[in-house]
Parts: structure tokens; C-alpha cells; sequence
């Protein structure tokens, strides 16, 4: 399925969710929105996964200067421009302002403000320590309030209960999917379709399954095995095409679309054992121990994380993964880090290529040949 596919089907299918009496709330996507509570309260979470093109960017220097991270310069974009593959934006009920990062606040007010899409605020504290788990709580049930105010109803605890337990099972499907051994394009979009739809997706995602084994191989014996981490591939960014074309497969996605969604699972004993399901929530955010919100301990929690991912595929198939570090240029959360981060895995032997780029075409040919190089060097 093309893109262009993908984001009609995804039109139709907002319009029917709408049809049928649900609201859409809107967000910048990151690992610490409480889908789930969208959820139980009968909305439908929107997580903005559009970006890769100078129109974006440039449309949005009316509101934000260019030294801003590309990807919320493409956000703003995207709602200046709305091109007709993305109507579905004007489908949007409400947009979330929350603090991911420095860009993805002033983003998500330009969002709500200029283009007339009330807002409802969560925050999200930078530490992980006793006070920031009592703050992220209050936050929760602060979001609780704003969405019961919308509905008129109460948001029940055994609809968010079992709203969480659908999520779980929905990514731990999506964790086995990002085993199998298909190509890393192939892989991505199915990533990038799930994550868009939310557990909507489970019944296509099991048919794959079905119609797929783990044994199937379709990269080549030629390709450079390569682990993504720091920033997302995004829909309609060519990122990865430049990669395969350069003789490279991304075999694994540590980005908000791959492992740092699909990993934050709930176990079986901790569901059945605590019985507030805010409790269940605030859990998950405690335990996020690889989100760049992980402070002070987040450095040493992600080399941690990739020299495991990188042992334990080289123990299994005998062969040496590369890392490339995405940074979306003036992204502060991951080029702050990017030489400690590189320095570090060299110093175990793996082989990292800090990757900063915004989505300008002129650098095409730029990251082509620092592709190709580092891919050399594997």
C-alpha cells in the first residue's frame, strides 16, 4: 500500500468513527500520551506521524523560525497546507498541548491557536523520581476531568481497564510483528499504518501473520543489517529508501514508531494485581526507563538498551549490526546526546553514524553518501 492509499483509507475511516458519534483528539506524537484513556472516554486518538518534505517545513516559517525541530516545522505545516490526502485534519475535534519537548509545546499551541482546534493540555514531568510519578498521576486524572466536561459522562474504571488491556495485547502482537524477517521498508509501513489505526488494525495484523512465516526471507544476503534509533521515519519521508538503496536493511526501529511504543507493555501480574487503573498508568510511565524523560539516568539506560539489541543479534545470526542515530535536525532531546551516545557504543566496538538531517531534497544526495560510507565500514 502506497501512501497516498493509506491516507484515503484513513480519511474514510475517521469520517465513519465520526459518523458514528466519537470525537478525534489530535497529538504530536511521542511515548507518553495516554491512549488508552482517549480511549475508554469514546474518542479517537490521532497521532500525528506525517512528515518529509520542504513544503511542510517552509509553510511553516510564518509561525515558527527555521532553527525549529523540522519535524514540528512540518507539523504546523501540515495544518497550514492541509493537501488534499490529508482532509482527515479537518476532522479534528481537539488537539492535545503537551511537553515532549521545547518544539513540541510552542507546536502543538501554534496548532491549536491559528488553526482554531481547542486544546486540552498534559503534561509530562522531564524527571523520573518520586514527585514527578505524583505529578504525572495528577495529570492523568486532570485529563480525566477535561474529557468527562467534553462527554458529559464519567470515564468508568473498568472501561480504561479494560481499554489498557487492549492496547497491551494490540502491541504485543506488534512486538512479535518486528521480529519477523521481511524487509525494513515492508516492516515500517505496517509499523507506521498500525500506530496510525491503534488496536482498529489487530485483525489485518493477524492476517499478515497468517499469510506470512518467520522463515520467509526477502532482503538480501548483501544487505548491511541496521538498527534506527534517536528520531522516527516518518510517513512520506524517504529516509529509509535512501538506506536500502544503499545496500542497507533496517532490521530493528528504536523510535516512537517501533520499540519505544511496542516495548512499554503491561504484565500479566501487574494488570491482575493492581486495581486502579490510573495506578496501572502511572506504572508504565515509571517503568520508561529507555524514554528520553528517564532523567538522569537516560544515557546510560539506551547504551545499555542497544549494546543488548546488538549482543543478542550477533549471537543469533553471527552478524554485526549498525546503528544509525536519526536526528531530525534542531532536535533538542537527541543531538544533545548524540556524541556521548557514538562515543560510547564505538568504544564496545559498534559502529554508529550520527545522522542529522531535516527534510530538504537538496541533501538528498548528501545522505546518500554517508549511507553508503558508514555502510561500508560494517
Amino acid at each position: 500500500m502506497d501512501n497516498l492509499e493509506l491516507l484515503s483509507d484513513y480519511s474514510s475511516f475517521l469520517r465513519e468513527k465520526k459518523e458514528e458519534g466519537k470525537k478525534i483528539i489530535g497529538f504530536i506524537s511521542h511515548d507518553n500520551i495516554p491512549e488508552e484513556l482517549f480511549d475508554a472516554a469514546g474518542f479517537i486518538p490521532l497521532r500525528l506521524l506525517f512528515a518529509g518534505n520542504d513544503e511542510f517545513m517552509d509553510a511553516s516559517h510564518d509561525y515558527l523560525p527555521p532553527s525549529t525541530c523540522a519535524f514540528a516545522q512540518s507539523c504546523i505545516g501540515l495544518f497550514s497546507l492541509k493537501p488534499n490526502q490529508y482532509e482527515f485534519l479537518d476532522l479534528i475535534d481537539y488537539f492535545i498541548v503537551s511537553n515532549h519537548c521545547v518544539s513540541d509545546i510552542c507546536a502543538s499551541e501554534i496548532i491549536s491557536k491559528r488553526f482554531d482546534i481547542p486544546r486540552l493540555n498534559f503534561y509530562i514531568p522531564y524527571t523520573n523520581n518520586e514527585n514527578s510519578i505524583k505529578y504525572f498521576k495528577l495529570e492523568l486524572l486532570e485529563l480525566k476531568k477535561q474529557l468527562e466536561e467534553i462527554n458529559g459522562k464519567e470515564i468508568k474504571d473498568e472501561n480504561l481497564k479494560e481499554s489498557i488491556k487492549k492496547y497491551n495485547s494490540f502491541k504485543r502482537k506488534l512486538l512479535d510483528f518486528s521480529f519477523l524477517n521481511i524487509s525494513g521498508s515492508e516492516k515500517l509501513k505496517i509499523l507506521q499504518k498500525a500506530i496510525l489505526y491503534g488496536p482498529f488494525f489487530l485483525p489485518e495484523l493477524e492476517s499478515f501473520f497468517e499469510q506470512r512465516s518467520d522463515n520467509e526471507i526477502q532482503t538480501s544476503f548483501n544487505s548491511k543489517e541496521v538498527l534506527l534509533t534517536g528520531g522516527s521515519i516518518f510517513i512520506n519521508d524517504p529516509l529509509i529508501d535512501l538506506v536500502e538503496e544503499g545496500g542497507g536493511n533496517i532490521t530493528f526501529f528504536d523510535s516512537w514508531i517501533g520499540n519505544n511504543y511496542y516495548s512499554q507493555i503491561i504484565a500479566n501480574d501487574i494488570l491482575d494485581s493492581i486495581k486502579n487503573p490510573y495506578d496501572i498508568l502511572v506504572h508504565r510511565f515509571k517503568n520508561n526507563n529507555f524514554g528520553d524523560h528517564s532523567v538522569p539516568n537516560f544515557l546510560e539506560n539506551k547504551i545499555l538498551q542497544l549494546e543488548k539489541i546488538y549482543q543478542d543479534h550477533l549471537k543469533k545470526t553471527g552478524r554485526k549490526l549498525g546503528i544509525i542515530n536519526h536526528i531530525i535536525k534542531f532536535c533538542d532531546h537527541i543531538s544533545l546526546l548524540s556524541s556521548h551516545l557514538k562515543n560510547r557504543l564505538q568504544e564496545k566496538g559498534i559502529q554508529v553514524l550520527n545522522l542529522e538531517r531535516d527534510y530538504s531534497r537538496a541533501i538528498r544526495g548528501q545522505l546518500s553518501t554517508r549511507i553508503e560510507a558508514f555502510l561500508e565500514m560494517i
